[in-house]
């Protein structure tokens, strides 16, 4: 009898010692509900400067994939970038679709968006601002009347300019963030308005361009997961996201792409 329960007592132990000691692909696909076991997949909008962009090697690089890189590596995670359109994240349907596990798009977080997404904690304030040529003669909205003013599609940017553009101005929107500058140096549009890091980030790489004015919206951006099946990730990557800020990570980041 004693010897059965020793042997009994030496196969639990070597059972427990082997779930310990099992793959991380296990722990990670099993506890975060991952698409590709033991890497953090994101889908973004790519470009959008200085967020996310494509490098001259092809690899992704931005304030959203160094912040993605940073919290996959404290859930001793691999990461990677998937490009897909901004609307597709905020709908949700890149996460019906399976395509991802997490978005980082500069995403604000809004009552809308919190119907189709789940949002962590937010990581970036920003505001709204005004892009002209700066031979333009533009300093604000009012000035605008007459002309078309370029926003993206289902964006604050163009929630902001439908509330506040005056009568008078033409609103145009374009689906890709990148196709504003396109064609606001086409001379199809007269302004941008979106996002003030996105346009402030451009008038620093393109001196024919300026920030003329900018509107306070207290708008924080988040990472966007789906609302459901993703709990234990969500709070996993909040809780990153505070280690991030607490060990300075985070504002080394910060200070590599917007400044100190």
């Amino acid at each position: 009898m004693k010897r059965t329960i020793h042997l009994s007592v030496l196969v639990l132990a070597l059972a427990l010692i082997a779930t310990a000691c099992g793959g991380d692909d296990d722990v990670e696909a099993g506890e975060f509900n991952l698409v590709n076991a033991g890497t953090l997949t994101a889908c973004s909008e790519i470009p959008y400067d200085p967020f996310e962009m494509e490098a001259d090697d092809g690899t992704y690089t931005g304030f959203d994939v160094e912040m993605i890189a940073a919290i996959a590596d404290e859930l001793g995670l691999e990461y990677e970038f998937i490009a897909t359109g901004f609307d597709a994240i905020t709908s949700g349907s890149v996460f019906a679709a399976n395509q991802c596990d997490i978005a980082a798009s500069a995403i604000t977080i809004t009552e809308d968006r919190e119907e189709s997404v789940n949002f962590t904690d937010p990581y970036f304030d920003a505001d709204q601002s005004l892009l002209v040529k700066t031979d333009s003669g533009l300093s604000s909205l009012d000035d605008l009347v007459g002309s078309q003013l370029g926003v993206q599609s289902t964006t604050t940017g163009e929630a902001y300019a439908q509330e506040n553009a005056p009568e008078g101005v033409e609103l145009v929107s374009y689906d890709a963030g990148a196709d504003l500058f396109v064609a606001l140096e086409a001379g199809n549009i007269s302004g941008i308005l979106q996002d003030l890091p996105v346009n402030g980030y451009r008038s620093t790489q393109d001196d024919s361009v300026a920030v003329v004015a900018t509107y306070p919206t207290g708008e924080q951006y988040g990472f966007a997961l789906a609302e459901t099946g993703k709990d234990e990730l969500l709070a996993a990557v909040n809780t990153a996201l505070a280690t991030l800020h607490d060990n300075g990570e985070y504002d080394d980041i910060f200070a590599k792409w917007f400044g100190s």
